[in-house]
């Protein structure tokens, strides 16, 4: 039988041996109907979001180490410990009842007086639900509102890094590059929930259903709001964050004849470019075959020309380039939590490498005399201001101006003050 905890223990157990190198594509719920498909992503997002939380409440009730697990066991212990730590709405018994079940009927018997027994072990350990968890109290399982479930036994007696979702390296690099108490700020903010926030073209209204936020230019959309109706009602709409829709806020006095997106994406800030310069040549890459593919959608109607990878082009230097390029995501750790797992010296040294390959192809069709953006929505200062420097001293470019964006947002907050971490810094060709 096909419900929403059998598709999402499916999904984690393909998942379970390879992480952290576990991607966040969305769920396939087309076999569900609606009710069991917003149980199922409600599920899948808890895994994902906290997974190391989860499995060290779950090594520490099962006096197991986790990772060692059979894989169809190990996911249906997440899968359920998630139901029972951060949704509330679903009885115990069904939790577990449907885990036992889902272990029998899936080729593993034997388990089953296993999985109950550390199901049953973590109702124990649980005592109540305070409004406001401790980060750094050994007894609190800190949720994304705010609160906490205070716990019988001192479970995350080490650090904070379990208790906020973090990797043990990724912890060390954290605190390493901010020291202890900015890195607590950070971990903890990334299990909140991101609002979804918006914004549209300069001199057009925010939709009315639409909370404005402190950036009169952008707004945050409720829950409950049907963002598909939203958008196709107010296709000029942009989902984009302060942080990134102001990065392009140091090009406004370039006045650039032609412009290049690099690593443009599905076109967000490619959007904005066009609505900056209206009567400029844009052009735009993006290596990723689906990503691009969603661009080119757009490129007719934006009057946007899009380089495929390995086709001739582009032939005539630009007097702009765009750089948004890929990073370790630091600055938004709350809407890839992924990236939590992944925060580490290797992992760094590998993306920096990256950028400036990138950047190397950017700086060879630039103008003279012209212009260089360079955005990272990380707050690393290895993908950040060490490649500034970089260009500087090896690319022949002199800084005009930069910017670093710490993450405003932690659980509990107001979304309507929320921003994202980042990274912007303008060049210009010497």
């Amino acid at each position: 039988m096909t419900d929403a905890r059998h598709v999402v223990t499916h999904r984690i157990c393909t998942e379970f041996k390879l992480f952290p190198d576990i991607g966040m594509k969305p769920l396939d719920v087309s076999s569900l109907d609606g009710r069991e498909a917003s149980l199922a992503r409600a599920i899948d997002h808890a895994v994902h979001r906290r997974w190391i939380s989860l499995t060290t409440l779950i090594g520490h009730a099962s006096n197991r180490i986790v990772h060692k697990l059979d894989a169809p066991v190990g996911a249906t212990l997440l899968v359920a410990t998630a139901q029972l730590m951060l949704l509330d709405r679903i009885p115990d018994h069904a939790v577990i009842n449907c885990a036992v079940d889902w272990v029998r009927r899936n080729g593993h018997p034997r388990a089953t007086g296993f999985v109950n027994a550390v199901l049953r072990n973590i109702t124990r350990l649980r005592s109540e639900i305070i409004d406001e968890g401790v980060a750094g109290d050994a007894h609190h399982f800190l949720r994304s509102d705010g609160s906490a479930w205070v716990l019988n036994e001192p479970v995350f007696k080490d650090s904070v890094d379990y208790q906020t979702g973090f990797s043990r390296k990724s912890w060390k690099r954290l605190v390493h590059e901010f020291g202890e108490n900015i890195a607590v700020k950070i971990a903890v903010g990334s299990i909140a929930e991101a609002p979804i926030i918006i914004t549209v073209p300069e001199g057009e209204r925010l939709p009315e259903e639409v909370a404005p936020h402190e950036d009169a230019r952008f707004g945050v959309v409720p829950q409950g709001v049907d963002l598909a109706s939203l958008f196709f009602e107010h296709p000029m709409l942009r989902a984009q964050d302060p942080t990134s829709g102001s990065s392009l806020d140091l090009v406004k006095d370039t006045h650039p004849q032609r412009i290049l997106d690099v690593c443009a994406g599905r076109g967000t800030k490619t959007k904005q470019l066009r609505g900056l310069f209206p009567d400029a040549m844009i052009g735009a890459t993006e290596p990723n075959d689906v990503r691009r593919a969603f661009l080119e959608e757009i490129a007719t109607g934006l009057d946007i020309t899009v380089y495929a990878p390995g086709l001739d082009g582009p032939n005539e230097p630009f007097d702009l380039v765009v750089v948004d390029a890929p990073c370790s995501n630091s600055g938004v750790f709350s809407r890839r939590p992924e990236a939590r797992y992944r925060y580490d010296k290797k992992h760094i040294d590998s993306l920096i490498e990256l950028q400036r390959e990138i950047l190397q192809d950017a700086r060879s069709v630039m103008q003279n005399k012209g212009y260089l953006l360079y955005a990272t929505c990380s707050i690393d200062l290895a993908e950040n201001t060490s490649q500034l420097e970089w260009l500087v001293h090896h690319q022949r470019l002199e800084l005009v101006s930069e910017k670093t964006t710490f993450p405003s947002g932690h659980p509990g907050s107001e979304p309507t003050k929320w921003h994202d971490g980042g990274f912007v810094a303008l060049l210009k060709a010497r």
